[in-house]
């Protein structure tokens, strides 16, 4: 039998499942619609059936559940801190309890952000660094930080994980955590479509009218000259690339890792943050790799993993 751990990464559309073996290969992978604002409990109470499929496939010998969550996390208590509005009710789940009771399994919750850092210093583009900032672009922005080989997290489980929550204008719009001009109000899934509706050619776009307009859609009508599409793709670009070069400046990497679902688009994405880093940041033009993430989809998965790992190695679970 192969020794493996299952890897849950929660995110706001959807949420993935994988078994990882201790060397980091994924052996299956699977995916279900988040159909969001449904309670937490019934959210476990529908994983646990892919989870009962994997536990009884006869070929692993399962060690652990990890759970890579879109929120501010304490993973010693195995807790999530902060109110997300797709997982209602998470702050008052007992991870742990459900691992135990259904399968007599140690339970790792991690912020999905975090995870998925681990996962590319590991396996991903990150590897052989022990110096990384990470920053998510999805439903929301995320970021995590690696330092001299360890995770950053501060007395409040916050440090390094509010990139998205950085104040880039005080004029901006109001974010969903009440903030002003926050990086992710001014460039994320969730504030697309308020801000391609408030483009100044909007009524003539391609775009005009689309109930969920995506990012891919965004940087494809812009590059055939759509004028909406190219007004909000800049000023993403240059909100991302703004938020990066605070990222920069507070933490000195040796490396910048980007992923997370609009990262797809690298190719129209890359070169913008590339050209304002050298711009604006203090770093020595062209010292500092910006690279995408090699491990987009499993990131998450395979961080949480290697936090089983590495619990079980130390006698903690």
């Amino acid at each position: 039998m192969v020794n493996v751990n299952i890897g849950i990464d929660m995110g706001g559309t959807r949420i993935k499942m994988g078994l990882v073996d201790e060397e980091g290969n994924l052996r299956k992978m699977q995916s279900f619609e988040a159909r969001s604002g449904r309670s937490m409990d019934n959210v476990l109470k529908d994983l646990s059936v892919p989870v009962n499929e994997l536990c009884s496939d006869k070929e692993y010998r399962v060690g652990g559940i990890g759970i890579a969550f879109p929120g501010i996390v304490d993973p010693g208590k195995k807790k999530v801190l902060s109110d997300y509005v797709k997982y209602p009710g998470a702050g008052q789940t007992d991870f742990g309890a459900w691992g135990k009771e259904n399968w007599a399994l140690p339970v790792a919750l991690e912020n999905d952000a975090r995870a998925a850092l681990l996962g590319e210093w590991q396996y991903g583009t990150g590897k052989g660094c022990n110096n990384l900032v990470m920053i998510t672009l999805g439903t929301g922005v995320g970021s995590a930080v690696l330092i001299e080989g360890k995770l950053l997290r501060g007395k409040n489980f916050l440090a390094g994980n509010l990139g998205g929550h950085m104040s880039i204008d005080y004029n901006g719009p109001e974010c969903n955590c009440g903030n002003t001009g926050c990086v992710e109000s001014l460039a994320s899934t969730w504030a697309l479509k308020n801000h391609l509706e408030n483009a100044r050619d909007y009524t003539g776009s391609a775009l005009h009218g689309a109930e969920n307009p995506d990012y891919e859609s965004v940087f494809r009508y812009a590059r055939s000259g759509d004028s909406a599409a190219v007004e909000v793709r800049n000023r993403s670009i240059k909100a991302w690339g703004t938020g990066i070069v605070n990222l920069i400046h507070a933490y000195d990497p040796e490396k910048v890792i980007m992923g997370g679902g609009i990262m797809k688009s690298m190719d129209d994405i890359l070169p913008g943050i590339e050209k304002i880093v050298e711009k604006h940041s203090w770093i020595p033009p062209g010292s500092l790799p910006i690279v995408v993430a090699g491990k987009k989809e499993t990131a998450g998965i395979l961080g949480t993993s290697y936090i089983l790992n590495n619990e079980r190695k130390k006698n903690n679970i």
